[in-house]
């Protein structure tokens, strides 16, 4: 993060603090536990609904500041679950300046030297071979999720957001079966030029 100490894997977090922290929350010790866990579940949940890949990541890394923040000033706040909701904000918001998408300077990508219809042709065929190797499970969901086109994509989208367990679940799941899938087929175009 620009400006911010990376606090995950720094060693700022002593066993005191997070002891602490974990007084702080409660001053009963299964008590704390708890609480710390549905805290951690919460914020997960939280940037599971913001569209964010690394969720549990970003939990951790909100927690670890939170833990610092209570352990300088533990008096400073009165509710623990406000004080995280306010850090989480900032951690997504630093996640969206971070994941902003550089611009694509055209000019620096040379196009391929085969023609067009050959090379759509090769990354059909290295398309559906990645696909084969998928799970069923995934091949199904990638290929309903492009399946239509229009309001008829829409509804689509609704079904098989409906059936994985919501909008936001669905997507990120077609993210990361879609990041494999450009992988393998990335992949596969090389090889086929080398030969």
């Amino acid at each position: 993060m620009t400006g911010m100490p990376e606090l995950r894997n720094s060693r700022l977090i002593t066993q005191e603090a997070f002891r602490a922290f974990l007084s702080w929350l409660s001053p009963n010790e299964s008590t704390a536990a708890k609480e710390y866990l549905s805290i951690r579940n919460s914020l997960v949940g939280f940037f599971v609904r913001k569209g964010c890949t690394h969720s549990e990541e970003l939990a951790d890394r909100t927690l670890d500041r939170v833990v610092l923040i209570a352990h300088a000033d533990p008096s400073k706040y009165s509710k623990p679950m406000s004080l995280c909701c306010g850090v989480a904000r900032n951690v997504w918001l630093e996640y969206l300046r971070e994941a902003a998408p550089e611009t694509l300077d055209i000019d620096r990508f040379a196009a391929p030297e085969t023609s067009n219809n050959e090379f759509s042709e090769r990354e059909m065929e290295c398309l559906e071979s990645c696909l084969r190797k998928l799970s069923s499970r995934d091949r199904d969901l990638i290929t309903r999720y492009h399946q239509f086109q229009g309001a008829r994509k829409i509804e689509a989208r609704k079904v098989l957001a409906e059936e994985l367990g919501g909008l936001n679940k669905l997507r990120i799941t077609a993210y990361r079966i879609r990041t494999r899938l450009h992988t393998c087929v990335s992949g596969c175009v090389r090889q086929s030029n080398q030969f």
